[in-house]
């Protein structure tokens, strides 16, 4: 078997001359037949990394390689790293690299080197051609890989017989809980929230807000509101998972965590206020913010939370938006509310899809209940608080509940070092906040991401390798296994 070492190359002479002698040597104490191939963009255009790996690609199966590894040429491999065939599916091989302190970027990163075989390339057809300037080529090559089944999904144990869950449609459904002395002061001292959910983004499109956006430009679906200055879950168009708090300052406080929609999630808010520290978690793991994955949790606040009173709950809709806004409703489905007027504890939290603790437990729905099966239009509390709560306009649907804990890559342990370069990503500016380095080209090819890879609208075969259109300007051999192919786009 011949591997193609395929490196995207522009203006990184010091980092080729490193990476030749170091990669070779590194392959051939592993026994491998290789050849590198740098694929060079020489026009003045923004650089096309996915463009140009997919030339670097093209040329190594041209030369009869049976399988490749898209390598970045800033990682220089230091042990762990198998560059065998990648047998049944593509590799992710870049796990720990120094940059990061030897750690994983993020659970979904696929960067730095993978493998794939000639099969895998045509089925997932390589990258995306249309991601100019820096960011999201990689997050988009993985997508493929999730929709041509070459992911790996971990699941939180759950009960795996079919079980009913309350299905909202995003138009008009909610559950109205009434004013009620037990839950007056719930939000505003200690108290946990948490629910299990599956949302969804509206199908009516709107300005979407993502990392970077002075303007917040976000849209919010409502999980559980209470209205006003609105406190509650959401799940929003940038899809993450959100929570948000008001001081009496009239202080925003607020934290969100990224989740593709569609999956089944247990999202819980604890507040303690002794410590005054907000903490958000999924699927019983906490929020970071490594990498716009997330915000860092806990969250600190300095004034006493806002009061609400005697006012209404909401679940699925909040009073605070227009009638006809699509803010205003959630679109999918909860299987289970909590609701305890104290803080729980990490790991009573990371077990509450097992186990329940029923200490100054105050609200809980459970859809799948004996209880509920025979109350379509209540939320039954089966607390014994009396806070039930009517349902409008949603319905009671069954099925398999599946909590993934996240969609990652098929890797292996591999440990690179990542020679020193500027960084182009996610970076603080003066103030500061986190902002992409890149700007608005950065923040192009996430919307191109978000709002059309992983929704489907974007037809990911009918752009990638086979699609790849470039002019040859020539051929280089640089050393005895490396060619620089020079390319126009």
């Amino acid at each position: 078997m011949k591997l193609g070492v395929c490196v995207p190359y522009r203006n990184r002479e010091a980092h080729l001359k490193e990476f030749i002698p170091k990669v070779g040597e590194y392959l051939d104490a592993q026994g491998i037949d290789y050849c590198i191939y740098f694929a060079h963009q020489v026009d003045d255009k923004l650089f096309n990394r996915g463009a140009t790996k997919n030339v670097a690609a093209k040329h190594a199966f041209e030369d009869g390689c049976d399988y490749i590894v898209w390598h970045d040429i800033d990682m220089i491999p230091e042990e762990g790293c198998d560059y065998s065939f990648p047998k049944k599916t593509p590799i992710h091989i870049a796990t720990s690299i120094s940059q990061m302190d030897y750690k994983l970027k993020y659970e979904e990163y696929f960067g730095g080197a993978v493998l794939f075989s000639k099969e895998q390339v045509e089925n997932t057809n390589g990258y995306s051609n249309d991601y100019w300037d820096w960011g999201m080529e990689d997050d988009d090559l993985f997508w493929r890989c999730v929709l041509e089944g070459y992911a790996d999904d971990t699941y939180m144990e759950y009960p795996t017989d079919d079980q009913t869950y309350l299905n909202f449609n995003g138009k008009n459904s909610f559950i109205k809980i009434d004013k009620d002395a037990k839950l007056r002061n719930v939000t505003s001292r200690s108290h946990t929230v948490s629910i299990l959910v599956r949302a969804y983004q509206q199908e009516d499109k709107v300005n979407i807000w993502l990392v970077g956006d002075d303007e917040r430009r976000f849209c919010e679906y409502p999980i559980l509101r209470r209205p006003g200055y609105d406190y509650g879950l959401s799940y929003n168009n940038s899809r993450a998972y959100t929570a948000q708090l008001w001081d009496n300052e009239k202080n925003h406080l607020y934290q969100w965590i990224k989740r593709y929609e569609g999956q089944w999630t247990w999202i819980t808010l604890k507040v303690d206020s002794a410590t005054k520290k907000i903490h958000f978690y999924l699927n019983g793991k906490e929020s970071d913010a490594r990498h716009g994955h997330g915000t860092q949790s806990p969250l600190s606040y300095e004034n006493r939370l806002k009061s609400y009173g005697m006012g209404d709950w909401y679940i699925g809709t909040t009073t605070s938006a227009r009638k006809n806004d699509i803010n205003r409703w959630l679109k999918g489905d909860i299987g289970k509310v909590y609701v305890w007027n104290r803080g729980l504890s990490d790991e009573e939290i990371k077990d509450i899809h097992k186990n329940v603790p029923e200490n100054k437990l105050v609200l809980h729905y459970d859809f799948n209940s004996e209880q509920q099966k025979d109350s379509p239009y209540t939320a039954v509390d089966l607390t014994g608080n009396g806070l039930h709560g009517s349902i409008r306009n949603a319905e009671l649907l069954k099925g398999q509940i599946k909590i993934p804990y996240t969609i990652i890559p098929h890797r292996i342990p591999g440990k690179l070092k990542c020679l020193p370069h500027k960084d182009e990503g996610l970076v603080k500016n003066k103030d500061g906040k986190e902002v992409w380095a890149k700007g608005e080209t950065t923040a192009r090819n996430e919307r191109r991401y978000v709002l059309q890879m992983q929704q489907g609208t974007w037809d990911y075969k009918s752009d990638g390798i086979k699609q790849l259109k470039y002019e040859l300007v020539g051929i280089e051999e640089i050393a005895p296994k490396a060619k620089l192919i020079n390319v126009k786009f």
